[in-house]
């Protein structure tokens, strides 16, 4: 199992600082968060997803992290658009969806370890404060290692649930998904806990 998300390439965005490509990523989220127009919030996911075109990234890849991520959103609106109205689960679900699809680009085009450094360095002041810049950083790291297992969860309960015609119901693909990223996430902690490493 592929356990990174990034795709090599020579795009502008491939060769973008990883540093200013967190900042960007943090200066979309502030703006999608101050927006409550949908309309300025579909124009902002437009102009994100043309980055995934640009960065000449291979369709299969990005498909595969995009469909279960876009599922939850999915359920994330109906439920929205249920419990309060249309209009907050349109609202939401354009804030979600631009934060998202502006991680993944970023993710698709920048290595591990280069955003490690650059948070590493970033955080290095915190260490006054008793905070560990190398632990947030392993923390950042191991977070962003999750989203492509999750991914690969989603889509292989998904194929075995079609296997035995049970359909690929959003809903009826949430339990089993979430117990066994619960289980993967409980290993990988026994893992760091062996190693020695404090968390």
């Amino acid at each position: 199992m592929n356990l990174t998300l990034y795709q090599p390439g020579n795009s502008p965005l491939h060769r973008m600082p990883a540093g200013a490509k967190l900042a960007t990523l943090f200066a979309i989220g502030i703006a999608v968060l101050l927006t409550d127009d949908p309309s300025h919030l579909a124009i902002g996911l437009a102009l994100v997803l043309t980055g995934f075109p640009a960065a000449r990234l291979p369709l299969k890849p990005v498909l595969r992290q995009a469909v279960p991520l876009f599922a939850v959103l999915a359920l994330f609106f109906a439920a929205h658009a249920v419990f309060t109205s249309v209009e907050t689960g349109t609202l939401l679900a354009l804030r979600f969806a631009t934060i998202v699809a502006a991680g993944l680009l970023l993710t698709l085009t920048t290595t591990v370890s280069g955003m490690m450094a650059v948070l590493e360095k970033g955080l290095g002041p915190l260490a006054v404060f008793g905070f560990n810049p190398a632990k947030i950083s392993l923390v950042f790291a191991l977070t962003i290692r999750f989203i492509p297992v999750l991914a690969d969860t989603w889509m292989s309960v998904r194929a075995a649930q079609q296997a035995r015609g049970l359909g690929g119901n959003p809903l009826a693909l949430l339990i089993p998904v979430t117990i066994q990223t619960l289980r993967r996430a409980d290993r990988i902690a026994e893992a760091i806990e062996a190693r020695g490493i404090d968390l």
